[in-house]
């Protein structure tokens, strides 16, 4: 049986970045990532893993590495879901520094990432 708080805790690893070949687990060809709190005009989901995937890789060519910190990895009722709380930061290309926090619900079906949902703080994406 997959130990999915350890599967979650490597996926927060390489999401970000667009990295699913280097996540220890496997990414579906159906996975959807939604965003729904990205400011207006920009997309907030992305169907496919290969949309999905060069969206994150898109996103990481203007940063340093995503990196989360004071994470809490929480079950829910529904044993493929799990609640992710945490706080991320990077350095932006122009050297500003990037900081936010976060609410994701992630679902995995056996090793295998099925969806992922965030939640973020939309201020600081200004």
């Amino acid at each position: 049986m997959v130990d999915i708080i350890a599967l979650v805790r490597a996926w927060l690893e390489h999401f970000a970045e667009g990295d699913f070949d280097g996540f220890p687990g496997r990414v579906s060809e159906e996975f959807t990532l939604r965003l729904p709190f990205l400011p207006p005009g920009l997309p907030t989901e992305y169907r496919g893993r290969e949309a999905a995937r060069a969206a994150l890789a898109a996103s990481a060519r203007h940063r340093s590495p995503l990196r989360f910190f004071d994470v809490e990895i929480l079950r829910t009722e529904d044993p493929e879901r799990v609640l992710v709380i945490a706080r991320g930061q990077a350095t932006l290309a122009d050297g500003r520094p990037y900081r936010n926090d976060y609410l994701m619900l992630v679902r995995i079906r056996g090793d295998e990432v099925v969806e992922h949902v965030e939640y973020l703080n939309p201020l600081a994406l200004s």
